[in-house]
């Protein structure tokens, strides 16, 4: 998002959705590389689409590399609070920039039953949402 917006200077990418998303900032994207409002204001003109922020977006998800190999029950514990902030957005799309933050909460949410849809913040702006969200079986068309 910082090279498209920074670098280019892109400030719309003339895409559409249609739901209401919300927003994790990964613990790299955001301490490491200063990625925060780079993709809001971007989303913020992606047409159909409605933001609603979620508490504690800064949080980690709890994936964090090998922490959540070593820690699982840790683990467990902070995507079971990010899965329910989530839930209390009334979203029905959770978008981030990093693909572990997103296996792991897809994961949680998927094993919660929860018809949360996640995707890669990307597939949103650049208006590839026909293929399945995040954790969702690809249908292959085959009997």
């Amino acid at each position: 998002m910082s090279f498209l917006t920074d670098v280019l200077g892109v400030t719309d990418t003339g895409a559409r959705y249609d739901g209401t998303i919300t927003y994790h900032d990964s613990c790299s994207g955001l301490r490491e590389l200063g990625v925060k409002e780079q993709p809001r204001r971007l989303l913020a003109k992606v047409e159909g689409l409605t933001l609603n922020e979620l508490p504690g977006a800064e949080v980690c998800c709890g994936f964090g590399g090998t922490f959540c190999v070593k820690y699982p029950d840790i683990s467990n514990r902070m995507v079971e609070a990010k899965t329910a902030d989530i839930a209390g957005t009334k979203a029905d799309t959770l978008l981030a920039g990093d693909m572990g933050c997103l296996l792991n909460m897809a994961g949680k949410l998927k094993r919660e039953g929860s018809a949360v849809r996640v995707r890669h913040v990307a597939e949103v702006l650049a208006g590839v949402t026909d293929t399945p969200p995040i954790g969702e079986p690809i249908k292959s068309g085959r009997a």
